[in-house]
């Protein structure tokens, strides 16, 4: 789970939390099975809500690719080999290392070796290494 997942996780989990609590004290004073069950509402819609973080993070492209994109800003990076072709199919450079790759309309761009590779035309094509 990325980071802010796990912030959103622990607000809702202490607002949920705190209700059931809230509300498991007050059924308490009547009812003592009813404020335990209150609890236990509770403490079930949390782990509801973390298997849903869970599920949502580890089984969808778009959960992936957050966790991904994460892992590469915290990291420096991806490790990644970066080709340049030209329109006829001929290799122009090739560049290999842990870097992050920006892209726009216009160009390609990222840094690799303290240097600033900015790349204009061509087919670019990007690979992330195996580990």
């Amino acid at each position: 789970m990325t980071i802010g997942g796990w912030i959103l996780f622990g607000f809702l989990a202490l607002c949920v939390l705190g209700f059931a609590i809230y509300l498991g004290a007050t059924i308490m004073e009547d009812n003592k099975i009813g404020g335990i069950a209150a609890i236990i509402v509770g403490l079930a819609i949390t782990i509801g809500m973390y298997a849903g973080f869970h599920w949502y993070y580890s089984s969808t492209a778009s959960g992936q690719r957050a966790f991904k994109s994460q892992e590469s800003n915290l990291g420096g990076g991806i490790e990644r080999t970066v080709t340049v072709y030209s329109y006829d199919g001929d290799e122009i450079q090739r560049w290999t290392g842990k870097f992050d790759v920006t892209e726009n309309d216009q160009e390609t761009y990222f840094d690799i070796d303290g240097k600033r590779v900015i790349i204009q035309g061509g087919i670019i094509i990007n690979e992330e290494n195996e580990k």
